[in-house]
């Protein structure tokens, strides 16, 4: 039994690094619902490698993640805006972008709270659905359901095509 604990640990380690390097393991891409098209890296920005989702109901809009001033939390605006859309209730929790690497509990989209964030714009509902496993923003003006900006990790196209 003793001879076995030095592989356990080395077993135990590498299957610790695996999940840490899968962790972050997604490319986003933005899929405009209603031209069916991607959009890649939009306005400049190198969207980190990310495993939370999040959909929009500003199909027209041009989205960007800005940086709060004094080096505060990022923020995702919208196009002509400088508000933000979604803030942490808590400074000191990461607000959930592409504006940087989640922290590890933030792995598995299970893990989000989504209690923690207050929506700015009234229209905007924030709500979670445990069935496709995704965060929504939801436009409460517009029941058209193409008028969504869907944010997805690539290489996701076939499992989560419900958009067809």
């Amino acid at each position: 039994m003793v001879r076995l604990a030095p592989l356990t640990a080395l077993v135990t380690l590498v299957v610790l690094s695996t999940a840490t390097a899968l962790r972050f393991d997604y490319d986003v891409r933005i899929l405009n619902r209603k031209s069916g098209g991607w959009v890649n890296g939009h306005d400049g920005l190198s969207y980190a490698p990310i495993v939370v989702e999040e959909k929009s109901a500003n199909a027209f809009g041009v989205w960007s993640v800005k940086q709060a001033p004094d080096n505060g939390p990022n923020y995702i605006v919208n196009k002509g805006s400088e508000s933000p859309i979604i803030t942490p209730l808590d400074e000191e929790q990461p607000l959930v972008t592409f504006g940087g690497r989640l922290p590890p509990s933030f792995v598995r989209l299970e893990d989000v709270d989504v209690s923690a964030y207050r929506i700015q714009d009234t229209r905007t509902e924030l709500y979670w659905t445990r069935e496709r496993n995704l965060i929504y923003l939801r436009d409460l003006n517009t029941s058209d359901d193409n008028q969504v900006w869907e944010f997805r990790p690539e290489g996701f196209d076939d499992e989560f095509a419900f958009w067809e």
